[in-house]
């Protein structure tokens, strides 16, 4: 009697998994995505008068971000961008009051603040031994010590560029894939406009008037990301 138990068994075992493994393969091959793919449409905000732009082949980042340079990101880096020792302080003070006077969050209470910034110093060494490339800068009054860094490429880290304005909000993207692209966009143009056009070892000791942006994170050394830099033969003592 065991001997007609155990076939039927195993052909119940065999059975099941069968069924199992025809529902996996249906999954894996119906076409599913580890993404949604939202459909190609660009909707307005009849309220707000925004255009909101969705993960579609007929959105270009670099299209977007050369829309804007001119018209937004420059005048908004001219009129808000702050003195560099004087946010330095002021987040060594108290960084929520620091971004709350002179900074912007692109998200929710907690997330880390960007700061608009401007300010003149001096190169005291240009490092290149990572692509991830920086320069290190004393402030004026000099003392020998650098106070940042500023990125040179031509690899640039973080999203302070896209973070900083407020006319950028991720809401009105409604992707995070496409939210991505636009910091990607902004290196690139900085990489093509500003970093791939100067000479960084050869203004090593130079004085630099710069302007850019940094997002400030607790007990990491502060990364400029800039926007534009005028290097000049300075006082050396």
């Amino acid at each position: 009697m065991n001997k007609m138990i155990e076939p039927i068994c195993i052909r119940k075992v065999n059975r099941t998994l069968f069924i199992v493994l025809c529902l996996f393969s249906a999954i894996l091959f119906s076409g599913c995505k580890l993404y949604t793919v939202v459909p190609n449409d660009k909707t307005k905000d009849s309220q707000q008068g925004t255009v909101f732009y969705f993960q579609d082949e007929n959105f270009d980042a670099n299209q977007f971000v050369d829309s804007v340079w001119d018209s937004k990101v420059i005048p908004a880096i001219n009129q808000k961008a702050s003195d560099m020792s004087i946010v330095i302080q002021a987040t060594k003070t108290d960084v929520d009051e620091a971004g709350k006077k002179y900074g912007i969050r692109s998200a929710q209470e907690g997330s880390p603040w960007n700061f608009i910034v401007k300010g003149k110093g001096r190169v005291l060494n240009v490092n290149t031994e990572s692509r991830a490339g920086t320069i290190d800068i004393d402030l004026a009054p000099y003392d020998g010590k650098a106070d940042f860094k500023i990125q040179i490429g031509p690899v640039i880290k973080g999203t302070a560029v896209r973070d900083s304005f407020d006319f950028i909000k991720y809401d009105d993207f409604k992707n995070q894939m496409v939210f991505a692209e636009l910091s990607n966009a902004f290196h690139k143009k900085i990489a093509s406009n500003l970093l791939a056009k100067t000479d960084f070892l050869g203004n090593k000791g130079k004085e630099v008037n710069f302007i850019g942006v940094f997002t400030f994170m607790p007990s990491q050394e502060i990364l400029v990301t800039p926007i534009s830099m005028e290097f000049k033969d300075g006082d050396k003592s």
